[in-house]
């Protein structure tokens, strides 16, 4: 375990130990640890909640995303490529959309990282571009 982490799950236990034995006011158990009263009140609910799970740090990751594309509109995506393996996402959309014009379709750019996502598009060979040749070998003579 990195120093640090092994560091903070102490700082954290000696936290709670002191705040349980009220050692002094919790705002200056707070002030002396360097954390905010809503994280040392957080670290205590978990404490008394979880035990020893406390110590360890929790996902910061959301839970949802709300404006996610629903997972029955990117099954049908997924199910309707392979039907048509050289269509892009214009043209997927335009035919599912005629199959079901009720439903709220994502955007063209939302089908396309769809499919690049789930590796049903092939990645466009990259062209490479010669620079610029540079200066001339050797001197140039204005013309006679």
């Amino acid at each position: 375990m990195p120093w640090k982490e092994v560091n903070a799950m102490t700082q954290r236990l000696r936290f709670i130990r002191d705040a349980r034995e009220r050692v002094a006011s919790f705002t200056e158990l707070c002030r002396h640890y360097g954390i905010s009263r809503t994280t040392g009140y957080k670290w205590l609910e978990r404490a008394n909640h979880s035990g020893l799970d406390y110590l360890q740090e929790l996902s910061r990751r959301p839970q949802s995303c709300p404006h996610a594309t629903p997972p029955e509109l990117v099954q049908r995506l997924i199910e309707a490529r392979p039907h048509h393996p050289h269509w892009g996402p214009r043209k997927l959309l335009k035919l599912l959309h005629r199959q079901d014009p009720r439903q709220p379709w994502p955007a063209r750019s939302t089908v396309a990282a769809i499919l690049r996502r789930h590796g049903l598009v092939l990645p466009r060979r990259r062209r490479s571009y010669p620079g610029h040749p540079g200066r001339p070998l050797t001197p140039m003579a204005p013309p006679t």
